[in-house]
């Protein structure tokens, strides 16, 4: 939160090395060591216990209402999207932060896509996802159980990717102020450590820690101020349930 942003816009598991190698997106690009290896470390030690009335949260991820314990009066307001996966909830995301920033002109805006975390999406893992009909384990188990490469786990997370950007590029488009592109974590995708396959997120490994930070140009600043926080519904339990088992977490 000390660092200098208007909008901060986080890719869920965004890595920095692929982000470098991959990503479209033009900027001043530099990395950093992230907070948390997961979503839930991530929010706890960034926000928790914390005053952020200049700040509106625009989300999808379930761990801003769930297990973070952020207090009614952390941010400003929080604008959640109930839908966390497939493509349709990233544009719905996108919807909800342009709207946000037209309705809170003073305030900065983190924006937080549940992207390029899994389930996968793009032709990659459509292929496997037919296959497999409704038994389809993830890309991660696959990879595990040695049904798919890591060659084919890395063109899955690849396709993600090539299929977010253009929708966050067209929200960056009519976003004024100074706007950062970034990652709550990163990901493991097949590395080893001690004789150990590490796949997804939450371990202690260079990859899950490094994120990019990429600081695209900008002509005007927004004119950021506090002003007492709005109340926040609650979301249905059952969709945040909903939501986190969609997410490979139940």
């Amino acid at each position: 939160m000390e660092q200098d942003w208007d909008n901060l816009i986080l890719l869920d598991s965004y890595r920095a090395d692929y982000f470098t190698e991959y990503s479209s997106f033009k900027g001043n690009l530099s990395t950093r060591v992230s907070k948390g290896t997961w979503s839930l470390e991530f929010i706890v030690k960034n926000f928790q216990d914390k005053t952020l009335h200049d700040t509106v949260v625009v989300t999808s991820n379930p761990y801003y209402q769930r297990y973070s314990k952020l207090g009614q009066d952390t941010f400003h307001s929080i604008k959640y999207c109930e839908k966390t996966v497939g493509i349709e909830s990233f544009k719905q995301v996108s919807q909800l932060a342009f709207e946000a920033s037209e309705e809170f002109p003073n305030k900065r805006l983190i924006i937080h896509y549940m992207k390029p975390h899994t389930p996968h999406i793009g032709e990659t893992s459509d292929k496997l996802r037919a296959k497999f009909g409704d038994v389809f384990p993830g890309m991660f188990m696959l990879y595990r159980s040695g049904v798919i490469t890591k060659g084919t786990l890395e063109q899955s997370y690849v396709d993600t990717i090539n299929m977010i950007e253009p929708e966050v590029q067209d929200l960056l488009d009519k976003l004024d102020g100074k706007s950062v592109v970034s990652s709550d974590h990163g990901e493991n995708l097949g590395e080893r450590y001690h004789g150990m396959t590490q796949t997804g997120h939450g371990s202690p490994t260079p990859e899950c820690y490094r994120v990019p930070w990429l600081e695209l140009e900008h002509e005007t600043r927004r004119q950021v101020s506090e002003d007492s926080p709005e109340k926040i519904s609650a979301v249905d339990e059952e969709s945040i349930e909903n939501n986190l088992r969609a997410l490979g977490y139940k």
